[in-house]
This record gives structure tokens, C-alpha cells and sequence, in this order.
């Protein structure tokens, strides 16, 4: 766990999101490293995302030959990610998209 949170970091990542939950050890890992993991977030949200900021959707970081790698080509940017209250709920923020 801690290797392949380890590559996604190494290749630049500082924030990251995944429709399923955060295990609490790689939380730790990204905490640490100062990364927010954004979890829980549907399918069609992470699509519009990752085409905004110019990123990638990626299912598994397994290659053909079954070594565990990470592109940072994958990586999106934007200038500003935070959450924020509005009303009672909080919402993720994502500013200054690259597309």
C-alpha cells in the first residue's frame, strides 16, 4: 500500500480521487505528504474532472507484465482545490482548470 501511494506522489499528485474509500493507512500517507484524498465520488463527476484539468482516469496502476507504475502524464492541473462550507454542506472546489 505504501509503494503505490508512494509512485502517485512521486509523480507530482497532491490531490487525489477515488470512487471507493480511503484505506486508513494510505490516508496517513497522504496526509503526511500533505496530498487531500477525496473519496467517494461517482464515476461521472471523476470523468468531468479529470477532461477539465487535462488529467487521466486511471483504473490500476498493474502493466502488462505485472509491475506496479504510475505516469505522471496522468496527472491534471488547477490552480486551486478547497472545500468549503455552503449551507449545510461541504463541497470540493476545483479553480483555474487547464481546459
Amino acid at each position: 500500500m505504501k509503494e503505490r501511494v508512494k509512485k502517485i506522489i512521486e509523480a507530482g499528485a497532491n490531490v487525489i480521487l477515488t470512487t471507493k474509500g480511503i484505506d486508513d493507512v494510505a490516508n496517513k500517507y497522504l496526509i503526511e505528504a500533505g496530498v487531500m484524498g477525496i473519496r467517494r465520488v461517482e464515476k461521472a463527476d471523476i470523468r468531468k474532472i479529470a477532461k477539465a484539468t487535462g488529467g487521466s482516469v486511471v483504473a490500476t496502476l498493474a502493466t502488462p507484465e505485472g509491475e506496479e507504475v504510475f505516469d505522471k502524464a496522468c496527472l491534471g492541473t488547477c490552480t486551486e482545490v478547497y472545500e468549503e462550507a455552503v449551507g449545510d454542506n461541504d463541497f470540493i472546489f476545483f479553480k483555474g482548470m487547464s481546459k
